[in-house]
This record gives structure tokens, C-alpha cells and sequence, in this order.
């Protein structure tokens, strides 16, 4: 990347650790029906339901680095994460299927568009270790979809709530059968319940430790907001 005199500079580190992550992930094998049907990659919100993508240090995983139409080598140099999603945003993202549908992103991808880099040695030092203070916010972002996340988590725990009404129903029933089929089938909805209660219980508790963000046993609950403790939200 040139500097404003015309030389070059070396990539911050975490670029090449970003760029190193992303080329592996395009080169690892991938199902396409299992990715579809069980993890559903989401090139526009750029996330991923797999288990790699909640404990990436980037937030990348081979399914969504393998939905987009391949980069060019300035996207590593300008590409750019953001708190929300999408969580990273740069013209080269354009996903495979709509390759044939948009020239503009074509040419865009090719170095038409914005061409300034981001110049990261007016960057604090601590950018070189993936600093978030120095990640672009996207307020505009963030203030569109805050109504669509709404109207979404709405409408799932409204549905969570009359199931629940529904289930409190069977119990005069006594049907283990069904109860083997809630078991089966939400298995992987109780587990994440489970580990995000779990998580919060720690946290709030003074006799246990803090779960800290990247263990592995409790992954899926990682952008899970713990709620303060009740005696806590009563004084306030």
C-alpha cells in the first residue's frame, strides 16, 4: 500500500492475518446442500450460523468466504469491519448469485468506484492489533436495520411465548412421545438457551468466574447480553 508520498508501507498485521484466514477458508471443501440447509451463510448481514464463525477471530468462515464472487488484492488492503452487521463491507463483496445480474459491482470489484485506502498509519498503534475503536461504526447501518431487528425479535419471542403456553397444555396429557420429540428436535434450541442463561448466571455471580468471550463450551452464546441482576434492576 502507498503511503502519501508515494511509498509503500507494510500492511498492518492483523490485515495479513485477515487475508491469510480468508485464503484458507476459500480453499477448504464445502457441502453445498449442508451449508444452504443447516448453516445458511448471509452474504448480507455477512454471518454465518456454523460453529466456526462464532469463535473466528474475524468473523469469516469458509461458507461465507466461499458465497462471494473472488476478491481482488485491494480488498485486503481497504476492506473494512464494522460493529454491526454487515459486519465487513468493501465493493468486492458481491455475492455468487448475482454475478450475471450487476455489471456496476463488476466494475467495482475491478477498482471502478472508491479507490481511496484506508489509510491505517493515521490509526492509532493499537488498530495493528484489530483495535474496535478504529472500526467504522456504520451509524447509517445500524439505524435502518434497528427496526427490521425489532419487528424479528418480536416475532420470535412471541412465538416462543405462546409454544411455551402450548407446551404448559400438555403436561395433563402425559405423552412421553412428544415429550422424546421436544427433547430430539429443540435439543439444539435448549442448548443455546441453556448456555446463554449459563453465561449470564456466571457473570452475575460473585462466588463464580466470568465466562470469558472466546471458550468454547459456551460459543453460540457469545453476542448474547447478559441482563443485570434482579436486585440490581429494581434499585434502579
Amino acid at each position: 500500500m502507498l503511503n502519501d508520498i508515494g511509498r509503500f508501507r507494510e500492511l498492518p498485521s492483523w490485515r495479513k492475518d485477515f487475508k491469510a484466514d480468508w485464503k484458507k477458508a476459500m480453499k477448504k471443501s464445502v457441502q453445498e446442500v449442508l451449508m444452504k440447509e443447516k448453516y445458511c451463510p448471509d452474504t448480507e448481514r455477512f454471518v454465518c450460523t456454523c460453529p466456526q464463525f462464532v469463535i473466528s477471530r474475524f468473523l469469516i468462515c469458509k461458507h461465507l468466504v466461499q458465497s462471494f464472487q473472488p476478491v481482488n488484492p485491494v480488498f485486503f488492503l481497504q476492506v473494512m469491519r464494522n460493529r454491526t452487521t454487515p459486519f465487513w463491507s468493501h465493493p468486492a463483496l458481491i455475492p455468487l448469485q448475482t454475478e450475471s445480474l450487476d455489471n456496476d459491482h463488476a466494475e467495482m470489484a475491478e477498482g471502478v468506484g472508491p479507490t481511496e485506502p484506508i489509510m491505517d498509519d493515521d490509526l492509532d498503534p493499537a488498530e495493528d492489533r484489530f483495535d474496535d475503536d478504529a472500526v467504522d461504526t456504520r451509524e447509517g447501518i445500524w439505524e435502518s436495520e434497528q427496526k427490521t431487528f425489532k419487528e424479528e425479535m418480536d416475532a420470535h419471542i412471541q412465538k416462543i411465548r405462546d409454544f411455551a403456553d402450548g407446551l404448559e397444555y400438555q403436561i395433563s396429557f402425559q405423552d412421553r412421545r412428544f415429550l422424546k420429540t421436544l427433547q430430539k428436535e429443540g435439543a439444539g434450541f435448549f442448548r443455546l438457551a441453556e448456555n446463554c442463561l449459563s453465561r449470564e448466571h456466571r457473570f452475575n455471580s460473585s462466588r463464580e468466574a466470568s465466562p470469558t468471550t472466546w471458550e468454547s463450551s459456551t460459543a453460540n452464546a457469545m453476542f448474547y447480553r447478559t441482563r443485570p441482576r434482579r436486585d440490581r434492576m429494581q434499585t434502579n
